[in-house]
């Protein structure tokens, strides 16, 4: 196989058991590879229906078929499983050099499957794979077991957060770069699975090697003559956005009950590259950079934290937001549910003060704090749900529903729950990608909606960098894919492919537990000067349709024949 390594390995870690098996053709033709493959595992190794955090919850760690190729931005990796915040399946697009790595390992999917008895971590060079004693590790932060591991490997690894199964607790790899969201830590600490560190010799084989590097160029290009790529993450990193979003009137502040904050300005892009002196920490293969680190060596937050633990909170303080930051990546905690979790902690206790902040994130990391499983969780058992930012449990991040029409349908029908990642509406509603619609319309949104999650889908699945979307779609993924694999895509094909996955996920979901009735936003973004609730509901109807989903959102026969789902 080209692209593929055609290589699927199995961690059974109850029988402390290491197999191998063929990645099978049909499932990377009809999937790819990354979130399409982890999805279609996924449903060979889980049933819907369990515990997140029973040993029956596999862990699913899958490559694409341009990892580890020098295709701009197709460094990363997925991870998946059923999670433990949000009982969705969900998988997390993540960046860095771990990715790449376990590409050059061989290996096209890592399953871990059970329980070890005690804590254990997984060593991989190539084709051996090893489950070792961890129990010195057990107890240490991310940044210290990155240190102790790190001269073995690229490092994967949970902190305290993850150990006390934090529902928000994160896998953090190269020390800077977070699983997304969901719980995968707390996943992984459930199984007493402390890291994976990885080294691999082998090269990536491409079909079509001329045509592939015209390929590369061509994509850089495409990067370049983008300017929100190019000059915006390039040059201020996400937080570029900030200053934008505010302007607009799309920057939530104080748990979403403002939609402006006076102070954004010092949070901004602009400002942070004049206050810091800017080193960019790109992943593997990336042209941009948008990762940066300060001269004093530690990370610059993105814009997801900086919201989050800025006006999110009512903090202005840019010092405050950084340590609280580090520390989030030091014990593998989510920034965004964590500051989603305070800023509601802080609405039912309004006597709190801002000094009190830097404690709570560390009693949360320890898994002493009352809001460790969530601020929905949290609200729920202090009955106070009006107060809810959450989709399906998993917290908005700082893109306002109540001013951007595509992005609400968008949170309200992500698989994963409130994320604006599954389709990230705010490139046509915000920066004008591919064009600049008008964000307060619900008109023609639903179905930008569900082609969106469909391309985003093929993007986690290849793997590359979500941010790839601004610059280039189906067709330039076609090509490129065609060339390093040697099989014939079409741009169809490859939303066919997207739609496929986003199905399969759907059905999961479906299967889980959950309806037609979990497709809905919070209560407080309904009302007057807000969303119209019979407008949302049309869209959603709408929505649907375009997915040829029945009334209650669920696909038929003939739309899963269509896209060969039994």
């Amino acid at each position: 196989m080209f692209g593929w390594t055609g290589r699927t390995v199995i961690v059974d870690l109850k029988r402390k058991a290491v197999t191998e098996t063929r990645t099978k053709k049909e499932f990377a033709d009809q999937f790819i590879g990354g979130r399409g493959l982890g999805c279609r595992l996924m449903k060979e190794f889980a049933d819907p229906e369990i515990n997140p955090l029973s040993p029956e919850n596999p862990l699913i760690f899958t490559t694409g078929p341009l990892t580890g190729t020098s295709s701009p931005m197709s460094g990363h990796f997925t991870v998946t499983s059923k999670s433990p915040l949000t009982s969705t399946i969900f998988s997390s697009n993540t960046g860095g050099y771990f990715g790449a790595e376990l590409k050059f390992a061989g290996i096209d999917a890592l399953i871990i499957k059970g329980k070890s008895e005690k804590p254990v971590y997984l060593s991989i060079y190539d084709e051996e794979v090893e489950i070792l004693p961890a129990e010195h590790l057990w107890g240490k932060n991310t940044v210290e077991t990155t240190a102790l591991l790190g001269t073995k490997g690229k490092v994967a690894c949970i902190g305290k957060a993850g150990e006390k199964l934090v529902s928000m607790a994160n896998i953090i790899n190269d020390r800077i770069y977070s699983s997304g969201r969901g719980g995968h830590g707390a996943v992984a600490g459930s199984k007493n699975l402390k890291a994976i560190v990885v080294k691999g010799t082998n090269k990536v084989q491409i079909a079509e090697p001329e045509a592939f590097e015209k390929d590369v160029e061509m994509i850089k290009k495409l990067l370049v003559a983008n300017p929100p790529a190019s000059k915006g993450l390039e040059k201020y990193g996400s937080s570029v956005i900030t200053d934008l979003l505010d302007y607009m009137g799309t920057l939530p502040a104080r748990n979403f009950n403002e939609r402006k904050y006076p102070e954004a300005e010092k949070l901004s892009g602009e400002h942070i590259n004049q206050k810091y002196k800017i080193q960019p920490q790109p992943c593997y293969s990336c042209p941009i950079g948008c990762r940066r680190t300060a001269e004093d060596g530690r990370p610059i937050p993105d814009y997801d934290s900086i919201w989050a633990f800025g006006p999110n909170i009512g903090n202005d303080d840019l010092e405050l937001i950084r340590e609280i930051d580090g520390i989030c990546f030091d014990y593998g905690l989510d920034p965004l549910s964590c500051g989603a979790s305070i800023a509601a902690y802080m609405e039912v206790n309004p006597w709190m003060e801002m000094d009190e902040v830097k404690g709570i994130v560390l009693e949360i990391g320890n898994g002493k704090h009352e809001v460790c499983k969530g601020s929905h969780a949290y609200l729920c058992s202090v009955k106070k749900e009006e107060y809810t930012t959450s989709v399906k449990g998993l917290e908005l991040p700082g893109y306002d529903p109540r001013e951007m029409a595509g992005m609400a349908i968008a949170y309200a029908t992500s698989n994963t729950g409130g994320s604006h990642l599954s389709a990230f509406m705010a490139a046509p509603e915000i920066m004008g990608k591919p064009v600049l619609l008008d964000r307060n319309s619900y008109d023609g949104k639903a179905a930008l909606v569900q082609h969106f999650q469909n391309l985003t889908a093929v993007i986690d699945s290849l793997v590359m960098c979500p941010f790839s979307m601004l610059a280039i779609g189906e067709v330039e993924l076609a090509v490129i894919l065609s060339h390093v694999t040697g099989e014939e895509y079409s741009a169809e094909y490859m939303l066919l492919a997207g739609e496929r996955i986003y199905n399969l996920e759907r059905m999961f979901n479906l299967k889980a537990g959950f309806s037609s009735k979990d497709d809905v936003l919070p209560e407080r973004f309904f009302g007057e000067d807000a969303i119209s609730r019979e407008e949302f509901k049309k869209a959603i109807s709408d929505y649907y349709h375009f997915r040829e989903w029945n009334d209650d959102g669920v696909p038929g026969e003939e739309k899963l024949k269509e896209l060969s789902l039994k």
